[in-house]
């Protein structure tokens, strides 16, 4: 049947309704052949196992054939009205106030991808919700999550799909790959008794050995100059720093330093690991338990 044949329809182009259907069935059909192939074309020219190069290439050409398929589409339902300009107009009008959440959606997308949003792996928390981000759609983004407890950072291996459209309304907290590093603390408490002074040496000493080598590896100085260039950033001071004080009954020794975020609870592991090995050779420094002294088995020499 001349129907069922797309250079008929294309010939004929009588404008029917159920002409323009099939016509559109045989378009959306092509484009999709023509991606996949597409698809394996480049996986055999440019073969990788980096899978976010494979996820990348995958977006982006599903993104232009989605636009090609669009274009292709539009003339076969409209080739036969004149006043096509105004019924978009008050068609598009309509589907924004109708799909006002699919409309903010599409805007999220957009400031997603501006210099104020974020890509993928970049770690966000928003509704109190933690994550690497995974992926970014049109209508919504994808999180690994993360473990609410500050203190472990670690996936749980779910995956939390949010609406664009949160990024307008919520509190969004973003750790960049432009910048990395953040600020943490760990907090060690000594009894009154103990040299606070030698405690003090041994800890700023450790945090010169672990975390200066980041500093040099990582030029964190240039990447706070970096996202000086979108927000009014004062470079302060990055070196690690180690605050005295006392409290609860004891001496408060406070490490503060930078430390890459996916880093976080491996240095800080590394730290203490560290500190205990060297307060254990010391006999004048002793670590305040939460209600008694916690006395470390000292090595006999």
């Amino acid at each position: 049947m001349d129907i069922f044949n797309p250079i008929y329809l294309l010939k004929e182009n009588r404008g029917e309704l159920s002409e323009d259907l099939i016509l559109y069935l045989y378009i959306l059909l092509l484009i999709f052949i023509i991606y996949n192939i597409t698809n394996l074309i480049l996986s055999k020219i440019y073969p990788t196992k980096e899978t976010t190069v494979i996820y990348n290439r995958r977006r982006i050409t599903r993104y232009a054939f989605s636009i090609i398929g669009m274009i292709c589409i539009i003339p076969v339902f409209y080739s036969r009205i004149g006043n096509l300009p105004t019924i978009l107009a008050f068609t598009g009008a309509g589907l924004v106030i109708s799909l006002k959440d699919i409309t903010l959606n599409f805007i999220g997308w957009f400031l997603i991808h501006n210099n104020n949003g974020f890509s993928l792996g970049d770690r966000l928390e928003i509704d109190g919700v933690k994550g690497d981000v995974v992926n970014i759609g049109i209508m919504r983004f994808t999180l690994l999550e993360i473990s609410s407890d500050d203190s472990s950072d670690q996936s749980t291996n779910r995956l939390v799909h949010i609406p664009n459209h949160q990024t307008l309304t919520k509190k969004l907290y973003v750790s960049s790959g432009k910048m990395e590093f953040i600020w943490d603390e760990l907090k060690i408490v000594l009894t009154l008794s103990s040299d606070f002074e030698a405690a003090e040496k041994i800890c700023n000493d450790i945090l010169k050995e672990f975390i200066g080598v980041n500093e040099k590896k990582y030029n964190i100085e240039e990447r706070f100059r970096g996202l000086s260039e979108n927000y009014l950033l004062k470079i302060g001071i990055t070196t690690p720093i180690v605050y005295t004080s006392i409290q609860d009954g004891g001496i408060l020794l406070c490490l503060r330093y930078l430390t890459r975020i996916q880093e976080k609870r491996d240095i800080r592991s590394k730290l203490f690991i560290k500190i205990l090995e060297e307060f254990r050779n010391k006999s004048n420094i002793e670590i305040f338990g939460n209600k008694h002294p916690l006395f470390i088995d000292r090595k006999i020499e």
